[in-house]
């Protein structure tokens, strides 16, 4: 019998998917296992398997339409097998009236019957064969003319002040305005991931945030990754990155800090045992945020792995869910594109989030003298349902004591 092929549940928080495309179409043969098509899910890009094989009878949904979890995308049929399809209703015939074109409007002659003048009421015109002969030469209509001789009689002034207005440039209309209106555009529907970003923003920005910036000075931090950098790529063969000595900074705080390593429920807060940490990533058409678990337990070399594999996988559309999800504080680290400050809005339902800014140069006053010093601006953002400001000020103190002094993490 017919094999349905359905919206796949590909996680927990998953509830519809968009098809991105298919790669087989109607009435060729699949194999199972084989990639039949590919969804986008809210998080991440996913090929999805024929459950069996046979031939593609009918696809139901096409490429670029989203459709709930558990709904029927498509049938596969066995050879000799046929799959009985709903008539499509058709739209009600048009009757003979609503086809029949109208008429176009006849071409009247200008002529006594539409108004115009004509030849008869040309004769019976006064005018003194002077002024006659200057219309004709002029090809002046003189039933235009009005006659200011006895009884209305056109005379030579009258035609020639005729003429002369006939010869007149004709004044342009005064250019209009440009009428005020909507910029040209083109639409754009949102994949997936996007809409749900979107949903989530939308609903993230309804909770109280508040942030505080505070400058760490990043001169240890850059001689301790120059110092540990040759050994972690030997161990690892990828670099040590600023960001990798930040999540274990981050994570390390958040030991000390447990009431920041929360979420918030509708039951209440809930306390989080494992310090998981979230780093947004950029990908086409939107942000993931892969998870690097149990950070605070890893080593900087672990968490340079880790990270590495996560982000180069996640661009590529290659992570799981189980690695997109259970973060408990994320990092946006916009100091790569140069930014100075930044105010994240917090990745529900955790209670924190960290931007960190470009490591850089900046002047500093010291022992009474200005000096150019290496520094990176980090903003907190925190949800004040769960946290009031002196913690969070502790936890971001605590944050900033580790990354200036980054032997504290060994």
């Amino acid at each position: 019998m017919p094999t349905a092929v359905i919206m796949p549940k590909l996680g927990l928080t998953m509830v519809e998917g968009q098809i991105i495309e298919w790669r087989k179409n109607e009435g060729d043969r699949v194999e199972k296992g084989e990639i039949l098509f590919v969804i986008e899910t809210e998080k991440v890009t996913y090929e999805v398997e024929a459950p069996e094989s046979g031939l593609l009878a009918k696809v139901l949904v096409p490429a670029g339409e989203t459709r709930p979890i558990g709904e029927t995308l498509a049938y596969i049929v066995q050879p000799g097998e046929t799959l009985a399809e709903t008539p499509v209703k058709a739209p009600p015939p048009r009757s003979a009236a609503q086809v029949q074109p109208s008429p176009e409007p006849a071409v009247v002659p200008a002529g006594p019957e539409s108004g115009g003048p004509s030849r008869e009421s040309a004769e019976k015109i006064k005018i003194s064969p002077v002024a006659k002969k200057i219309a004709e030469e002029h090809g002046l209509d003189i039933t235009l003319v009005k006659g200011t001789g006895p009884q209305g009689r056109i005379v030579k002034e009258d035609v020639l002040r005729a003429v002369e207005e006939a010869q007149k440039p004709v004044a342009a209309p005064p250019a209009q305005a440009a009428e005020a209106g909507p910029p040209r555009s083109r639409l754009v529907k949102p994949g997936g991931m996007r809409r749900t970003i979107a949903r989530r923003m939308s609903e993230s920005f309804q909770t109280p945030h508040f942030w505080m910036s505070k400058s760490a000075f990043a001169v240890r931090l850059k001689e301790a990754r120059e110092r540990l950098l040759p050994a972690v790529e030997r161990d690892t063969g990828q670099r040590l990155t600023y960001t990798d000595l930040i999540v274990k900074a981050v994570a390390r705080a958040l030991e000390s800090f447990p009431g920041v390593n929360a979420y918030w429920t509708a039951e209440g807060i809930e306390m989080l045992e494992e310090i998981n940490v979230g780093l947004a990533t950029s990908v086409p058409d939107g942000l993931i945020v892969p998870v690097i678990r149990q950070a605070n337990l890893k080593s900087l070399a672990e968490i340079t792995k880790i990270r590495s594999d996560l982000v180069t996988r996640g661009r590529d559309g290659k992570l799981g869910l189980d690695e997109l999800a259970g973060s408990t504080i994320t990092i946006t680290n916009l100091g790569m594109a140069g930014i100075e400050y930044g105010y994240p809005i917090i990745n529900p339902p955790e209670a924190s989030i960290i931007a960190l800014g470009a490591i850089k140069e900046r002047p500093f006053v010291v022992d009474g003298q200005v000096a150019p010093l290496l520094s990176l601006n980090i903003t907190l953002g925190i949800d004040h349902r769960i946290l009031d400001g002196f913690i969070a000020a502790q936890f971001l103190n605590r944050v900033v004591e580790l990354i200036e002094d980054p032997l504290l993490l060994l």
